[in-house]
């Protein structure tokens, strides 16, 4: 629901606004109007990646098409892209998740119907969580995990669903049971779960998920953390970013 289609790009591009002007999306069939944002790309995939979503989430149980005819149209002065692409998708529920540090509770909703309220433990005072809304990237059984200041190196970590580049999850923590209960901010960053909700929400979110922290203590999330593109407002969406796609 919150994935934004992504486009790497060989080269730096200097002009979005044939790509932008030629793109189309409908949604069950009908046309919707999505727009282009362009970035550094912060997976390392080239010097430039593009973002294209809607104004608002995908919507829930639909079919989309995206289509993306723009063989040999410029790219700038000097450049034109060199592929045409077409991209069919379809989505789930429209299930949303919201950390509220004030109360230390995680909410998860899915079409609208509540799910469950379920404790966290957010990141402490010297390692913050990021304020905003984020996309479930990844998810993993099991993975790796070192703190900001490498001071630990730690494998076994269960039920990981990944929310920014820098290493935020939602995460089984059973050596951090009592912080989820009593509303205690001791993490590094991630949001801690006790072990059987994180198994629990592992497997009923999926990749796409929105996670909104709207009160967290940490700096405001942006678009190159992970998918960030929902803290961008539309307005600001439609310039197209770090490539015009209005000249």
């Amino acid at each position: 629901m919150g994935m934004p289609v992504i486009a790497y790009f060989s080269k730096r591009i200097k002009s979005g606004k044939a790509l932008q002007d030629a793109t189309t999306v409908t949604v069950n069939g009908q046309a919707a109007k999505g727009a282009w944002f362009f970035e550094s790309s912060a997976a390392g995939n080239g010097p430039v990646e593009g973002h294209f979503r809607l104004q608002n989430y995908w919507p829930a149980h639909a079919k989309v098409h995206v289509g993306i005819p723009a063989k040999g149209l410029s790219a700038g002065p000097g450049l034109a892209y060199d592929d045409s692409l077409t991209l069919d998708f379809s989505t789930g529920p429209k299930t949303v998740a919201i950390v509220n540090d004030a109360t230390h509770k995680m909410t998860v909703t899915s079409d609208g119907k509540l799910y469950g309220t379920f404790g966290v433990s957010l990141g402490a005072t010297k390692t913050p969580t990021f304020r905003g809304t984020k996309v479930i990237m990844e998810q993993d059984r099991t993975t790796c995990m070192h703190d900001t200041n490498n001071t630990y190196y730690e494998c076994g970590i269960k039920w990981d669903q990944r929310l920014t580049y820098s290493g935020e999850y939602l995460h089984a923590a059973p050596w951090n049971v009592s912080n989820i209960n009593n509303g205690v901010n001791s993490s590094n960053g991630c949001t801690n779960l006790l072990p059987a909700v994180a198994e629990k929400l592992w497997h009923f979110m999926r990749v796409g998920d929105v996670v909104q922290y709207p009160n967290a203590d940490g700096p405001a999330m942006q678009l190159g953390s992970g998918y960030g593109d929902w803290n961008v407002n539309w307005p600001q969406w439609q310039t197209g970013g770090l490539v015009s796609t209005t000249a």
